[in-house]
């Protein structure tokens, strides 16, 4: 039952009591986890706004602070090691169905941290539709006050699954022969090159041969994920069969591959450098709305 709840990597509010009765049932514990993620510059801090409402008990995930940290470009991937230490020291096991939410929605931090885990091989895990403004509209009981800290647990994480991944050179080779399909989470004017990026010293235009599904575009007007139907309209002009997620840290790119996966199109992979690798790097860039 538990599988069949979370088998589409979305639930909805009103499914979270079924999903809990399920947990117990099978004596697993039922974990929320706030993975908000703002750009930076923002203003927005997620640590206050946590302690103002959250889900009652819930967790907060910074995928900021899960990373590479030796490397230049922001949150990275980190180690299987280093991944499995930070969920362990939020108090996490490999047993335990989480649900994963934005104090905003749910397409930008959650799916990045639902792409980590699933990647690192935690399969119960997915997003709440809507995240938390769906749970309030809801009537769903919110809390205040500090992030609790658990029991720190001996999470195992396993290496990376490679074939949710890719480099730039993958990228270079699929922009080359435009196959993979590259598609860009950005808004359009940063696709486009008409507005600048929010972190320094960046070029600005997107990867040759990659086309634009802003992350925006696959939420309705009330912040809930589209009908299946809708994405499909919207991914119909994808004639291959491997897809690269990219965008400018890669972060939204998580959020089409959520869509992608929501509609059964599981061979997709994220670029994990995204334009904050490309943007800095020599390689070739775009400044035109037609690729």
């Amino acid at each position: 039952m538990i599988e069949q709840l979370i088998c589409n990597g979305i639930v909805n509010v009103e499914d979270i009591d079924q999903l809990a009765h399920a947990c117990e049932a099978l004596n697993a514990r039922l974990i929320f986890i706030d993975v908000s993620f703002v750009l930076p510059n923002s203003g927005i801090d997620i640590y206050q706004n946590f302690k103002e409402a959250h889900i009652p008990d819930a967790l907060l995930m910074d995928i900021t602070k899960i990373c590479d940290t030796d490397c230049d470009l922001p949150h990275m991937l980190p180690s299987s090691d280093i991944f499995g230490q930070k969920i362990s020291e939020l108090g996490i096991r490999n047993s335990d169905v989480l649900v994963l939410y934005g104090q905003q929605g749910m397409i930008v931090g959650p799916a990045r941290g639902w792409w980590m885990l699933k990647g690192f091989g935690h399969n119960r895990v997915v997003v709440l539709n809507g995240g938390l403004p769906e749970w309030i509209k809801q009537g769903k009981p919110t809390q205040t006050g500090q992030i609790e800290h658990r029991m720190v647990t001996s999470y195992n994480a396993a290496p990376f699954n490679a074939d949710m991944v890719c480099d730039m050179q993958n990228v270079i080779d699929a922009s080359d022969k435009a196959n993979p399909v590259i598609i860009d989470a950005r808004p359009a004017d940063r696709f486009n090159g008409n507005l600048p990026e929010p972190r320094e010293n960046m070029r600005s235009g997107h990867i040759p041969n990659s086309v634009n599904i802003p992350c925006s575009t696959l939420v309705d007007k009330d912040g809930l994920l589209k009908s299946k139907d809708k994405l499909e309209i919207l991914f119909k002009s994808l004639k291959t069969p491997e897809i690269i997620t990219t965008c400018g840290s890669g972060v939204t790119a998580c959020a089409l591959s959520l869509a992608l996966y929501h509609i059964g199109h599981k061979n997709v992979r994220v670029y994990d450098g995204s334009w904050s690798e490309w943007g800095h790097s020599k390689s070739p860039t775009r400044v035109m709305s037609n690729s």
